[in-house]
């Protein structure tokens, strides 16, 4: 996965629109960009919606946090449906194990959950989080994070100059945690939608963090993070004569003055795998 677009579950054209992008999967939201007087018709156009959509994308659902008034009716949405047309449901604002136990117990047997941290104890408890078996992903959300953790901001997702890359060691964190479980870690969106200079350098660092994609919260913003996510073909002629090199020799050796050993076989062999991901 490299984009994941995020889109407001009110707005019948663009989810329709959503179809026809480039992302890797779409995000049908009912949580923060739909107001609580939509929420209901939101959900009325998602029961015909997914029940005729026909598509390769994987699509999934962000719910309502499991304490507010509306978790219920998107609760009654997703298991009204058989067979299911959802990939994953998205659960934001989750704190703890608990959390996730709470959520599987009132989902259809087996959906496939994807994760927010977004919260001081969400963080500290991510591992855990990441250890429950419906758990596919974890995904860090800068905004709501930094709320928590009561750090200041002029825009959305963004620190102060002065602590400008605070927000790569939460990320890492969730990485960490994601990847110890063998599953994917994402990062959250880049709120400032014309500026692609700062789209690019947030898509671009996470990647070299080890994250695995980026929602996006605009079609602008796909091509920018797909780019990044996408190993280049000298990333990729870099990976094979790694390899190429490690195979040839009795266990290390020395390419153009690199040390070449196991761990950097790896490394190239998990580069490779990426790219066949993509292009499937």
């Amino acid at each position: 996965m490299r984009s994941l677009l995020c889109v407001p579950a009110s707005q019948p054209k663009m989810v329709e629109k959503a179809l026809t992008l480039d992302c890797d999967q779409i995000i049908l939201d009912l949580e923060d960009s739909v107001t609580p007087a939509d929420k209901v018709a939101a959900r009325t156009y998602l029961k015909d919606f997914l029940s005729k959509v026909e598509t390769k994308k994987r699509i999934s659902l962000r719910v309502n946090e499991l304490s507010s008034t509306f978790a219920n009716a998107d609760i009654d949405l997703i298991c009204g449906f058989n067979p299911q047309p959802l990939s994953s449901v998205i659960l934001p604002k989750i704190h703890s194990l608990d959390d996730v136990n709470s959520w599987a117990a009132k989902l259809p047997t087996n959906t496939q959950l994807e994760v927010q941290i977004e919260s001081a104890m969400g963080l500290i408890n991510a591992p855990q989080i990441a250890s429950h078996p419906q758990v596919i992903s974890l995904a860090f959300g800068p905004a709501d994070f930094m709320a928590s953790a009561g750090m200041p901001s002029s825009n959305p997702g963004t620190p102060w100059p002065e602590a400008a890359n605070a927000l790569q060691w939460p990320l890492m964190q969730v990485v960490i945690a994601a990847h110890a479980h063998a599953k994917t870690a994402y990062d959250g969106p880049y709120f400032q939608i014309t500026d692609d200079a700062g789209l690019s350098t947030s898509a671009r660092t996470a990647r070299a963090l080890g994250v695995d994609g980026k929602w996006v919260i605009h079609p602008n913003q796909i091509a920018l993070v797909n780019e990044a996510f996408t190993p280049s073909p000298a990333e990729i002629a870099h990976a094979k004569e790694i390899i190429a090199a490690f195979n040839a020799s009795s266990g290390a050796t020395n390419l153009d003055g690199l040390m070449i050993d196991e761990a950097s076989k790896k490394v190239a062999e998990r580069l490779l795998e990426r790219v066949t991901q993509i292009r499937k």
